[in-house]
């Protein structure tokens, strides 16, 4: 992948970022969700969009949003690629926690230089996800293929590994720190509560098992945060 496609302004690599990341959870990117997501004005994002669309990065249309061309995909991720693999590094070499290191990568993202990022992901062991288990694009912008559901689409009974945390706050990410509801976590849905009710899980091993004779312990999540917790499904 050819560093931010000769990019001139980091400004412009980071909303395509944001751009990308957004359309991975909505069906259509808009200007104010992207403007939520800078915390920036509607205004300020609406400029920065059309600079965007003057140099064939991005497309927008009023049926389906903001889309990104084929080179603006590949600049986003890249800076994409950076800032998950300097979350890794930040973790497994500098003893951060996975609450700490999302701000600290923003802020090193830009400041590094291509070497500097082989080396980490050399360093590193060539991860394949960040610490909150979002895929770490490969240098040619490719991404492996994941079938994940959030916690709320699991029937009662099953058992799935938590594999992705959709969120970056780092009070809810201390949080589930807390309840051990990491990537990696055996978990099965006990009940789901009618009207939006919360959804309890059973904590297990990671083959399956109970932790202890007498049962697992369980965990009680609101509706909220449990559809930000994306699993793989036993089969």
């Amino acid at each position: 992948m050819q560093t931010f496609c000769g990019l001139t302004t980091d400004g412009m690599i980071e909303y395509l970022a944001a751009i990308y990341r957004l359309g991975q959870e909505h069906e259509k990117v808009t200007t104010s969700a992207l403007a939520d997501i800078m915390s920036v004005s509607p205004a300020a994002a609406s400029s920065m969009l059309k600079r965007l669309e003057d140099s064939a990065l991005i497309e927008r249309s009023n049926s389906e949003g903001i889309v990104l061309c084929e080179q603006g995909r590949l600049a986003g991720l890249q800076l994409i690629r950076r800032h998950r693999l300097l979350e890794v590094f930040l973790i497994e070499v500098m003893n951060y926690t996975w609450d700490q290191v999302d701000s600290e990568a923003h802020r090193l993202e830009h400041a590094i230089s291509s070497e500097f990022e082989e080396r980490i992901d050399r360093l590193c062991g060539y991860p394949t996800h960040c610490p909150h288990g979002d895929p770490i694009p490969r240098p040619d912008g490719s991404l492996s293929e994941e079938t994940l559901i959030s916690l709320l689409e699991m029937e009662p009974g099953q058992q799935a590994v938590l594999r992705r945390v959709g969120a970056r706050d780092a009070s809810v990410l201390r949080y589930l720190g807390r309840l051990r509801l990491t990537p990696g976590q055996t978990v099965r849905l006990i009940e789901r509560a009618p009207f939006n009710g919360p959804v309890t899980l059973e904590m297990l091993h990671n083959d399956g098992s109970s932790r202890n004779g007498n049962g697992a312990p369980t965990q009680v999540l609101g509706n909220e945060l449990a559809d930000r917790l994306y699993v793989e499904v036993y089969a």
